[in-house]
């Protein structure tokens, strides 16, 4: 974002966003939840249920289940769809804690599935889409470096990001992150 002042131009950031709580109050969130899958195991038209331009509304539910839509997705993608091994899941949670370090945001648990990636974490002054975007950045930095530059696309665009308000709701989804996955930990 630029700003005219006296004299020219001066960049700044943006200022983070805040979340709602009761009574339409604004405040920083405690932490966000932030999820991201690998690019091609979630396309539009899955029977998962998908987001698109028109239908992306938080709240607003899914679109289920649209086959020809989920072939044309499949037609579309540039490179078969991406499967982490142990290695790269291992290399994708050490890039996400080594940012977090370097940045010095508050990571309450990782975790690295073959197929997707949750984080949750407190990066205070930042919006979760910056977060994200930050993550994934260097995590493909480091999968990248481990496994030379053949492959092109590692994630999705977006992801989903939660907002997290209280202690109660951190405990869950800490829980869920590192207790509630369909393949075990790796570290």
């Amino acid at each position: 974002m630029t700003r005219r002042f006296r004299g020219g131009l001066e960049k700044r950031k943006p200022p983070a966003r805040k979340a709602r709580c009761k009574g339409n109050a604004m405040r920083e969130p405690l932490a966000y939840h932030i999820s991201w899958t690998c690019y091609g195991q979630w396309l539009h038209g899955d029977r998962r249920g998908f987001v698109d331009r028109q239908h992306h509304t938080p709240g607003e539910p899914y679109i289920y289940d649209d086959p020809h839509r989920l072939n044309a997705a499949a037609n579309r993608l540039a490179e078969p769809p991406c499967q982490l091994t142990d290695a790269q899941r291992r290399a994708t949670q050490e890039a996400i804690r080594e940012a977090c370090a370097f940045r010095n945001w508050e990571l309450s648990a990782v975790n690295a599935q073959p197929d997707h990636v949750h984080v949750v974490l407190r990066a205070p002054d930042h919006t979760g889409k910056q977060v994200r975007s930050r993550l994934k950045d260097r995590a493909t930095r480091a999968l990248k470096d481990a496994n030379g530059r053949g492959r092109t696309h590692w994630w999705t665009e977006g992801g989903k990001v939660e907002p997290i308000l209280d202690r109660r709701r951190l405990q869950q989804a800490v829980d869920y992150v590192s207790n509630r996955q369909p393949f075990p930990r790796v570290e």
